[in-house]
């Protein structure tokens, strides 16, 4: 269990996109220096149970927190080399 989770909150859509963000995304990006592959990213998903991976990377990187060389989405394989950078790491999924 994650130390910031809220069971009040799990059916709440937003919260658990925000969740994704923070600890698949964020937290894991940070964890590596700042950048990770779409694999590694998607390993930890799938270890926290998350299945809204590409739907979070894609909002992160519209607001310019994430970066990444590739069209939307990441979804397969193939996408398993691209790099992922982390450009704000104090960027607040839950504000």
């Amino acid at each position: 269990q994650l130390p910031t989770w809220d069971a009040a909150k799990a059916d709440d859509p937003q919260y658990m996109m925000n969740m994704a963000k923070k600890h698949a995304i964020i937290n894991t990006l940070a964890e590596n220096g700042g950048q990770c592959t779409f694999k590694q990213l998607f390993d930890k998903a799938e270890e926290l149970h998350c299945d809204v991976l590409t739907a979070a990377l894609h909002s992160l990187k519209r607001k310019k927190v994430v970066a990444y060389d590739s069209e939307m989405p990441l979804l397969n394989p193939k996408d398993d080399h691209v790099v992922v950078t982390l450009n704000k790491p104090d960027f607040d999924c839950f504000s």
